[in-house]
């Protein structure tokens, strides 16, 4: 039995059939063991313990569940929820620039703050039921108004790594100085808050959004005010051959490069997508550390392509995996992306070894938590880490029979999530989720038809 220094007399004590901890050099899950967890504060995992040598009070047997880490998202759009399905079978720059900015322009960019907020709130409320629902515990958000994102986060009971206002730059240099300047200040009000479950980050959308001149603005001001935090630099690289060719058409160096020569290209760093990449671009994020954010499901869907993530691997790139927004996807469920980048990897590179269930679940777990600075308290399941849990049933004869739980986990799509723990609080239970009961419908109904009304004006719409 592993125990924690001072172990509080409040704990649950949770017993599952199967358990992956996901911790470095423990491949083999765990059968039949009791999970104590703390519920007198701390909300860490107080020990594990085999069954059979459990002398306590069991307070919940999980007979067919398999106990994971909490998923995290390293990539996503919250809000954007709201704007699932709303522009289906297109390409990325006809998606981004016809469709989804002119929308965010009515709704979020220059709509009066009122409406702003309520469209990014409701957003933010569908997506957290989602993830929860789905087991993800954490998510690495690039949105705007995230004050009432990280708010909703709060009432889901969830983590989060956000900031104010994505960077993008559309020839006003008033409003992105203050954009920056309202960015660095809910940074430093969160860092000085201590806050443990909302972290700042860094949000630059894209070099071909945010060109170099503004990126030094903005990277020197984060410096200035920030630089002793782990502030997370969150962005969008090499997605598409386009945004490839037209930056270096522009500027006569690629994304990665300006990045790194503004070092911005470091520890911190979560590129989203990283779509195409040479091996010496590929040998360059190794050498820096910053980490790559896979989006399997919402490259294919647009056409963008899909990441070496084998050859990343390999190099030694730390390589996690994010959803993208519901409006790319369409889903925000980790599991599904987890099964979609083993399969689409092995199908890629005609090698059905490459990323395992086992590598797979590390990307959506621990190296997540790796990749957000969080490596030492979430991301795993270790005494002393927090208690961020999912549990996931597998008893139905869908499932049947099972010889590797984690084979099941990845490579079907029956699989339940039943409960989920985040820092020992139980937000789901029995596969209800127990934070975000009560819901504005009325007004997502409202707002809902008025995005329908605005579709109708876009180009192509279908």
């Amino acid at each position: 039995m592993l125990l924690a220094k001072g172990q509080p007399r409040t704990a649950q004590h949770v017993r599952a059939r199967w358990v992956a901890t996901v911790e470095p050099g423990h491949d083999d899950v765990l059968e039949d063991y009791v999970i104590s967890i703390d519920q007198s504060g701390s909300g860490k995992i107080l020990a594990l313990t085999k069954a059979s040598e459990f002398s306590g009070k069991v307070d919940l047997h999980l007979q067919n569940h398999l106990l994971i880490p909490g998923l995290i998202n390293a990539h996503t759009h919250t809000p954007m929820s709201l704007l699932r399905g709303y522009a289906d079978d297109l390409p990325l720059n006809e998606w981004l620039f016809q469709h989804i900015f002119p929308t965010e322009a009515r709704f979020v960019f220059d709509a009066p703050l009122e409406e702003a907020e309520e469209f990014v709130r409701l957003g933010s409320e569908l997506a957290c039921y989602e993830m929860l629902k789905t087991g993800t515990t954490l998510f690495n958000d690039m949105y705007f108004h995230g004050d009432v994102t990280a708010s909703v986060a709060r009432k889901a009971g969830m983590k989060a790594v956000l900031t104010q206002a994505g960077l993008l730059y559309f020839g006003d240099d008033v409003r992105f100085s203050g954009l920056v300047e309202s960015n660095v200040k809910f940074c430093s009000e969160l860092i000085s808050s201590n806050d443990v479950a909302i972290r700042p980050s860094l949000l630059p959308h894209s070099v071909y959004m945010v060109p170099e001149g503004k990126l030094q603005e903005v990277n020197a001001a984060y410096n200035a005010a920030c630089a002793e935090a782990h502030v997370v630099i969150h962005t969008h690289l090499h997605e598409t051959k386009k945004e490839i060719s037209d930056v270096l058409e522009q500027t006569g160096k690629s994304a990665l490069q300006i990045l790194d020569g503004l070092g911005m290209l470091n520890k911190r760093t979560v590129a989203a997508h990283c779509v195409y990449m040479t091996d010496e671009e590929i040998a360059l994020m190794a050498k820096s550390g910053a980490s790559v954010a896979h989006c399997p499901r919402s490259n294919l869907k647009l056409g963008s392509g899909i990441a070496r993530v084998a050859d990343m691997l390999k190099s030694g790139v730390n390589v996690c995996l994010g959803t993208d927004g519901a409006s790319s996807n369409n889903t925000l469920d980790m599991m599904t992306e987890m099964q979609y980048a083993s399969m689409i990897a092995k199908g890629v590179t005609g090698d059905p070894t490459v990323l395992s269930a086992r590598e797979v679940l590390e990307m959506a777990t621990l190296r997540g938590a790796r990749a957000l600075g969080l490596e030492a308290k979430t991301g795993s399941i270790k005494v002393g880490k927090a208690a961020d849990l999912v549990a996931v049933h597998l008893g139905g004869l869908e499932t049947a029979p099972i010889y590797d739980p984690l084979g099941q986990l990845v490579y079907t799509n029956s699989r339940h999530v039943s409960h989920v723990w985040i820092d020992g609080k139980c937000v789901v239970q029995d596969g209800t989720c127990l934070t975000l009961r009560s819901m504005d419908l009325a007004a997502m109904d409202r707002l809902v038809s008025k995005l329908r009304d605005f579709r109708k004006t876009l180009p192509s719409a279908t």
